[in-house]
């Protein structure tokens, strides 16, 4: 995974770097517990815009309810990448307002 990723929602809906989540795990290790096992999202911020990525069948309802509060006023482009398994699948949402108001869809906690 990129190392772009510095931010990460946890469950509460809090900021923290992966350094603050994970101590004994390192690297690829570490993204891929925070992703999967303890169900966080990563975030990257650059002047395009915002990137986020989550793993679909371990996202945190939490972690959702986070992304969506610290980027529902982003006013631009954001990325969201799911990994399903096997790949990354992108979603592009225009601003964060879209973003918040779609990405339970889009990673299939809608019902």
């Amino acid at each position: 995974m990129d190392s772009i990723f510095d931010h990460w929602i946890d469950k509460s809906g809090r900021t923290l770097s992966l350094s603050n989540i994970i101590r004994d795990k390192t690297g690829e290790q570490a993204v891929w517990h925070a992703l999967k096992d303890l169900g966080y999202a990563a975030v990257a911020w650059d002047d395009s815009g915002v990137r986020v990525r989550v793993a679909a069948d371990g996202v945190d309802p939490g972690t959702v309810d986070g992304l969506k509060m610290a980027l529902k006023a982003v006013r631009r482009g954001i990325v969201l990448e799911i990994w399903n398994g096997q790949d990354w699948i992108r979603r592009d949402y225009e601003s964060g307002a879209q973003f918040a108001g779609g990405i339970l869809e889009a990673i299939g906690m809608e019902t």
